[in-house]
């Protein structure tokens, strides 16, 4: 019992350094994407609609795989599927910054998409066979502070390599990052020593897209993906439109919300963690948490509405943004308390949530904005939508009082 034990204690840092800096390396595709945009459109002579396409076609990748990959978790284990989705990604990125056609350009962004479709059910998937149930919110919390720490290093560091050395060997370093990641994979991580019940695991996991669990939180981390991708998408766009600012100007506040965010997903995990190690109980100690901070990073998207000074907007959306991501460990212990050996596949159905708000919102806002000549009626769909996910969560998120999960330290 000891050295089983002292395995999942190791293991627990191993997934928590291996996640968090995978999630870092991930990420930072999405900075320096958008900080190689003009280089790139020149280089291949292509308008911000074939830039545009680019991004989408990344999504699409990411979308078909989620749960793809998600199931293949759940049937081979965690470190053959992981390898090989990093495997993809790592190969996709050093050819991105090699191709010399567009059109090789857009294929290699699809099979990034598919490399990255498989992190986040690994990650849930290796933290539902080695994490007990009363560590996972903070487990998970701490995997994901390479998201938003991508984007307080990314902005940068970048700036400074795209003008070094350009963004075709920036590509190949992010490649080389994650080859390393890759063997460290390979040489550190292990599948848990107890079988996994295969004929649980071939139970069909077709029932799951009609558990009402399931597609509540699920849409719920569609409203969550809807102010990310808005953060990632629209915040320097926002600011230079609708009060003149300067990019300059712009950069050393666009970083307050994910210092924030940091802050706050770390509290809320413990918090969670805590509630559930006294109770037991999904919904009280998950549910409610995303609820409550899902409704006030809805409330903080209202006033953007209506304010007219930069000030107040970079308050409202540093508060509505943070208040998003607060609760991102409660959604993903909710299925590894409650999904058992069909944690993989549960977690590929959200994620295809997620990955459908990153095709859907940024070029749906995109409309809206030239539509309408402000980001006003932006601000109100996102505000709707997040509602919409907590009233969701209040109504049909109704877990079962006893977890699914077997505590990895205590065996079968």
């Amino acid at each position: 019992m000891n050295a089983t034990r002292a395995s999942s204690g190791k293991m627990m840092w191993t997934i928590i350094v291996l996640v968090l800096l995978l999630c870092l390396v991930n990420y930072l595709d999405r900075v320096v994407i958008s900080f190689a945009i003009e280089p790139i459109r020149k280089e291949f002579g292509v308008d911000n609609a074939g830039f545009g396409l680019a991004m989408t076609l990344f999504a699409a990748g990411a979308i078909a795989v989620n749960l793809i990959s998600g199931i293949l978790l759940d049937r081979f284990g965690v470190r053959v599927v992981w390898l090989l989705g990093l495997g993809l990604w790592t190969v996709a990125m050093f050819m991105l910054g090699m191709v010399e056609y567009w059109w090789l350009f857009l294929v290699f962004r699809v099979v990034l998409g598919l490399g990255e479709g498989v992190n986040f059910p690994a990650m849930n998937r290796s933290i539902h066979d080695w994490i007990p149930s009363s560590h996972t919110s903070k487990v998970t919390a701490a995997c994901l502070i390479g998201v938003p720490g991508a984007f307080l290093l990314g902005g940068p560091l970048f700036g400074w390599l795209i003008d070094g050395i350009g963004w075709r060997s920036t590509f190949k370093l992010l490649s080389g990052c994650s080859l390393v990641l890759l063997v460290a994979i390979l040489i550190l991580y292990r599948n848990p020593p107890r079988p996994v019940r295969r004929a649980e695991t071939r139970a069909s996991w077709l029932p799951l897209l009609k558990d009402p669990l399931l597609l509540a939180t699920s849409w719920s981390f569609f409203a969550f993906g809807a102010i990310l991708y808005f953060g990632l998408t629209w915040i320097p766009g926002y600011f230079e439109q609708t009060y003149n600012l300067k990019l300059a100007s712009i950069g050393w506040f666009v970083t307050l919300p994910w210092g924030l965010s940091i802050i706050l997903m770390q509290f809320i995990a413990w918090r969670s963690d805590v509630l559930h190690q006294r109770s037991g109980n999904t919904r009280t100690s998950r549910v409610y948490l995303i609820i409550v901070f899902q409704l006030l990073a809805a409330a903080c998207f209202v006033p953007l509405a209506f304010v007219d000074t930069s000030t107040w907007a970079i308050v409202w959306l540093t508060a509505g943004i943070a208040f998003s991501m607060a609760p991102n460990g409660p959604y993903y212990s909710i299925l590894t308390d409650q999904y058992g050996e069909r944690t993989g596949a549960a977690t590929g159905v959200m994620i295809t949530f997620f990955s459908a708000s990153g095709i859907l919102l940024p070029f749906g806002i995109g409309l809206l904005t030239d539509s309408s000549g402000s980001f006003d009626s932006t601000f109100i769909l996102i505000a709707s939508i997040v509602a919409s996910g907590a009233l969701g969560m209040f109504i049909f998120a109704r877990p079962s009082t006893s977890s699914c999960q077997v505590d990895p330290v205590e065996g079968e």
